[in-house]
């Protein structure tokens, strides 16, 4: 099984022991906010604008060729919900043993994922190692994003959050966790559900990709953007109200569910709400309802779900019973 360091490890030994940025166009990563970010001045900056870059890097332990597919994507998400394209990317690769002909499918696994989704692998490394004893591929991916007659980066700081701000969800819950327990569970679920049922199910991989929804929601002046991946949307929840200090109180009625992922959590025993969320993403905005509108207009799945609030609390409602959202486990399925 893979598991994330809590958040109090994170903060404890991670976070604080990073030093603080020597240059002052470096922006970190940190909880909440899944990549780096650095604003490139082009010349004149009332002539050219600036180029802001995003670097975000991920890990993906290869259980199978068919995997590396998911860490991909949730990498190319974390750039995308800053509204960033990404455009190149590197990899280092480690291997237990010198089996040239799985290195080969690794590479070519990850060079049509790179290609279907626009970005040029730029450089490599690839070691043999019995430190390990699975194939392990580090990937650092870079996105890029004009600022030109759109907000900086800045705008989309969780330190811009205030309450009273309502918070959007775009995308439906636990979708990339919904495809992991069909393709793990799907002869047991052919017990209970038709074959056709299921094909359609499997046709939700199409939904694990963000696209323009943040673009969207960048033009109708978000000031913060989190994309759902490890811990579902109680996770980016909690992340969301960790990274602004602030409280939450979330309707969890409005939260957007398809019935297939409730069927299918029934059956293998999983809360849908934890489950990988990839897929979708959490807004913040000062106009929820005009931007679930555009999203919805623009053919996305969106709700308001709930709202930021004073103090630290944070809370869900579901069937006019509140209780307390708790920090994430983060256990990886």
């Amino acid at each position: 099984m893979r598991r994330k360091f809590s958040e109090v490890q994170i903060k404890r030994s991670i976070i604080r022991n990073i030093p603080k940025t020597t240059h002052s166009n470096v922006i970190k990563a940190g909880i909440g906010c899944d990549y780096a970010r650095l604003l490139l001045h082009a010349g004149n900056k009332a002539d050219c604008g600036i180029d802001e870059i995003a670097v975000a890097e991920g890990v993906c332990i290869i259980e199978t060729i068919a995997g590396i597919r998911y860490d991909f994507i949730k990498l190319y998400n974390n750039l995308r919900a800053g509204g960033y394209v990404p455009f190149a990317m590197t990899d280092s690769i480690l291997m237990p043993s010198d089996d040239e002909g799985y290195m080969k499918r690794i590479l070519i696994t990850l060079a049509s994922l790179a290609e279907a989704y626009g970005l040029d692998i730029i450089t490599g490394h690839t070691e043999i190692s019995d430190a390990v004893n699975k194939p392990i591929i580090t990937m650092t991916m870079t996105g890029r994003r004009k600022t030109d007659g759109m907000p900086a980066s800045g705008s989309l700081s969780p330190a811009n959050i205030k309450p009273g701000m309502d918070i959007v969800m775009c995308g439906q819950t636990g979708i990339m966790g919904t495809v992991k327990l069909l393709k793990k569970h799907r002869e047991g679920l052919l017990t209970r559900y038709s074959k056709t049922y299921l094909s359609g199910t499997e046709k939700l991989t199409d939904y694990m990709v963000l696209g323009q929804e943040t673009d969207i929601a960048i033009e109708e002046g978000i000031c913060y953007a989190h994309d759902i991946s490890t811990g579902g949307v109680y996770a980016a929840l909690w992340e969301l109200a960790d990274a602004a200090n602030v409280g939450i109180e979330i309707c969890h009625d409005d939260i957007p569910i398809l019935q297939e992922t409730i069927e299918i959590c029934e059956y293998t025993n999983h809360n849908p709400y934890t489950i990988d969320g990839s897929g979708a993403a959490l807004f913040v905005t000062e106009h929820g309802k005009a931007l679930s509108d555009r999203l919805y207009e623009a053919g996305y799945e969106a709700a308001v779900i709930g709202h930021v609030t004073e103090g630290k609390d944070r809370t869900i409602t579901h069937d006019d019973e509140k209780r307390f959202l708790t920090p994430p486990k983060y256990d990886a399925m």
